[in-house]
């Protein structure tokens, strides 16, 4: 083997301890845990010295790693011993094994003899077989029992179910029974179409009464159209068997109404009173027969107010006087002097 091929392997070799020492992840020379962690990142720069054959890695932080394969060297310091360095680090103290032997020791003086464990793991299976060999003899003695056979006896098998004809009267009670789901209809209730017959719809009210006598009515009645009587008596008997009087009002619409003076004779109806009423458009056509009277065509109608005229009477067409005022005496109790005012 040639010198040249030996240095070539032992270069190699030192690239293997370099990559050797780089995994070993210690923190015993300057600045490789750093370098370490960002050889795995991919962050490093590599710088080569071909006059001196070294590798120079350099992080964005720059901090550097020097090797040289050649003399097997890193950061200037033999790998050989870098490793066994790191090596020794990696070994258990001594005091701390011997702390650890002592303490598993102890632990293992606190566990139960073997033989011991075996023996009392015998009794406990005698036990057992003891009172599995009592009881067995007590299960088979109660079921031996003569009254435990006829109890049994007396009952039915687990699975059986009675037919109709097992239970009195059953099929009988069955006939007269509907069919479930079954309904009855109108034709099957007796009278019931004609009870139907006689009954209002449901939610109907009454809108008037042919005929109603009212006898000691307080309150109004009132009739359709918005007009109504008001009756007074001395009282109204709740439910006519109270002497209490009426505490609320009630608006009763009815068609004819009969103010009785006594249980046959009637004092006057709701027509009576109704005929003896003024015409409501009469009233209001003389009420513009006696204004028309006042003011007739051409004349002056004054207000404190601003309506018109025509508002406040209901007819007629006025037109205000612009520019001209009538003049009078601004002083209590005194007359005199005259002004002509053109219209």
């Amino acid at each position: 083997m040639s010198k040249e091929t030996a240095s070539m392997r032992e270069i190699q070799h030192n690239r293997q301890l370099i990559l050797q020492a780089l995994n070993k992840n210690t923190t015993n020379f300057s600045n490789y845990s750093k370098i370490s962690e960002s050889l795995k990142e991919g962050n490093l720069k590599l710088t080569i010295n071909p006059m001196t054959d070294e590798f120079l890695f350099q992080d964005s932080k720059n901090h550097t790693v020097c090797v040289n394969p050649t003399k097997g060297t890193l950061n200037e310091k033999p790998i050989k011993e870098l490793l066994l360095k790191a090596d020794i680090d990696n070994k258990a103290d001594k005091e701390y094994v011997d702390d650890a032997i002592a303490y598993v020791a102890s632990g293992l003086v606190k566990k139960a003899d073997k033989e011991y464990v075996d023996e009392k793991d015998e009794e406990i299976k005698k036990m057992v077989e003891w009172y599995h060999e009592r009881t067995s003899k007590i299960l088979e003695g109660k079921a031996n029992t003569g009254w435990v056979s006829e109890c049994l006896d007396l009952k039915a098998d687990k699975n059986h179910t009675h037919t109709i004809a097992n239970i009195t009267n059953l099929q009988e009670t069955l006939n007269r029974k509907s069919d479930v789901g079954h309904t009855h209809t109108i034709a099957n209730i007796t009278n019931l179409q004609e009870t139907l017959n006689r009954k209002s719809d449901v939610g109907h009210t009454h809108s008037f009464f042919a005929t109603v006598g009212i006898e000691n009515i307080e309150g109004t009645v009132e009739e359709t159209g918005g007009d109504a009587i008001y009756c007074k008596p001395p009282n109204f008997p709740q439910g006519l068997t109270s002497d209490d009087d009426i505490t609320t009002m009630r608006n009763i619409r009815c068609r004819d109404v009969y103010v009785m003076e006594d249980e046959h004779n009637i004092k006057f109806t709701a027509q009576d009173l109704y005929d003896k009423k003024a015409d409501k458009t009469e009233l209001q056509t003389l009420k513009t027969e006696i204004l028309q009277t006042i003011y007739p065509v051409g004349s002056i109608y004054t207000s404190m107010n601003s309506t018109r005229p025509e508002v406040v009477l209901g007819f007629g067409t006025w037109t205000q006087i612009l520019e001209s005022f009538l003049y009078c005496a601004h002083t209590p109790k005194k007359t005199g002097g005259s002004k002509t005012i053109s219209v």
